[in-house]
């Protein structure tokens, strides 16, 4: 696999009502870009360490790296674009996933083919179609980020928070009243509790999530 960039320590929240936090992002500094994309993420049942999608037919692997006072240092590699040979499927993204490679019948595979064919029959994996509209803003050299996501056809709200540098995002996260209480969540994660995979915590039941 190829890095693609340096790892970096995010910080992720999800929910229906992050006004509030919107606002004073907006407040601090200018929209720099609008993009929206369509990914493709692959769920384990017992993966936590690994965040694998696939966008505009190429794939990559975030591995986490490190936990550090409630943020995480995701690292990502390039698998490669679609499609894909059966020994790259077979000796990367299988055990990325942390289950055992199926039966090859193919020499390569088109994402559809990898999907119906090797993902379908496995009852630990799922596949989550996430349509994204993000929006970016630079405070202090730290990335910032509102997303409004659809979920297989369920939609909810995401800020993230990431740098390099772990300390910026602490600070940043401090100045938006982003309490030590309040949950870290990646996309992974937060994909199981949406699609039903993993159990809901109190939190996400509430009327104010």
């Amino acid at each position: 696999m190829k890095k693609t960039q340096h790892p970096r320590y995010e910080f992720r929240i999800f929910g229906n009502h992050l006004e509030a936090i919107e606002k004073q992002i907006r407040e601090m500094a200018k929209e720099e870009q609008t993009r929206s994309m369509t990914s493709v993420y692959l769920l384990a049942s017992g993966n936590p360490k690994n965040n694998i999608k696939i966008r505009e037919g190429v794939m990559d692997i975030k591995v986490l790296e490190e936990e550090y006072e409630g943020l995480e240092q995701w690292n990502p590699f390039l698998v490669g674009e679609f499609p894909l040979k059966a020994e790259v499927i077979k000796t990367v993204i299988f055990p990325a996933l942390g289950v055992h490679s199926p039966a090859f019948e193919r020499k390569e595979y088109t994402l559809a083919q990898f999907v119906d064919e090797l993902m379908a029959d496995d009852p630990d994996l799922s596949v989550a179609y996430v349509l994204k509209k993000r929006h970016g803003y630079l405070i202090k050299n730290v990335i910032t980020e509102i997303a409004e996501i659809k979920v297989n056809g369920a939609t909810i709200k995401t800020i993230c928070i990431e740098s390099e540098n772990p300390e910026k995002v602490l600070k940043l996260k401090a100045k938006l009243g982003i309490g030590k209480e309040v949950e870290n969540v990646n996309y992974p994660l937060a994909l199981k509790r949406i699609m039903g995979l993993v159990p809901l915590p109190e939190e996400w039941k509430s009327e104010q999530f």
